[in-house]
């Protein structure tokens, strides 16, 4: 008995969306919480410097952000546990004495590369130390729903404990081309 080619296309479509569903679930979730992780600082520390780039949130007012040409970028790509699109699902205050601790709840949308990214569910922390200071202040809640390339690390911190710092990019194509050029780049070598 021959099938109609709609039901065929209809089951191939069904099969492809069960696959790619478990797959973006698998990958959202792959971290290995055994592995060994540097202490955060040196080059590292300035690579994933718990940041936004001023360009993701439409303050790059002379339009010279180029992501292929950005050597941090390049090596953020190279050296992370993963870069992922992500959209910002919360945005939380918190005072720490006179100073503000601002909390990004993000959620995965994408992972780009990398062999740790962070569950699909994840927070991050933007403190005095941190450049965007002043743009958390001035965007706050407003970053709900703002969609950014996110490169990640897990650190090791002085008392031992695990923590993720990360650089916040634009979610443009231009970014994605110049992680995947790097990526690229990387395995040349």
């Amino acid at each position: 008995m021959q099938r109609p080619l709609s039901v065929i296309v209809g089951l191939a479509l069904a099969v492809l969306a069960v696959l790619g569903g478990s797959a973006c679930s698998a990958t959202a979730g792959q971290h290995d919480a055994d592995r060994p992780v540097v202490p955060y600082s040196g080059s590292a520390a300035k690579l994933f410097d718990d940041a936004i780039d001023p360009a993701a949130v439409g303050l790059d007012y002379d339009k010279g952000y180029s992501p292929r040409a950005d050597k941090s970028l390049r090596e953020r790509s190279q050296t992370g546990d993963a870069v992922i699109r992500v959209r910002v699902a919360t945005v939380t205050a918190k005072t720490d004495g006179p100073e503000k601790v601002y909390q990004l709840g993000l959620h995965a949308v994408e992972k780009l590369t990398g062999k740790n990214p962070p569950p699909a569910d994840f927070t991050v922390q933007i403190t005095k130390t941190s450049e965007s200071l002043g743009i958390m202040k001035n965007f706050e809640s407003r970053l709900v729903g703002y969609a950014f390339v996110a490169f990640v690390r897990e650190f090791g911190s002085p008392n031992g404990e695990r923590e993720l710092h990360f650089h916040l990019a634009p979610d443009t194509k231009d970014v994605k081309t110049a992680v995947g050029d790097a990526m690229l780049l990387g395995e040349l070598k």
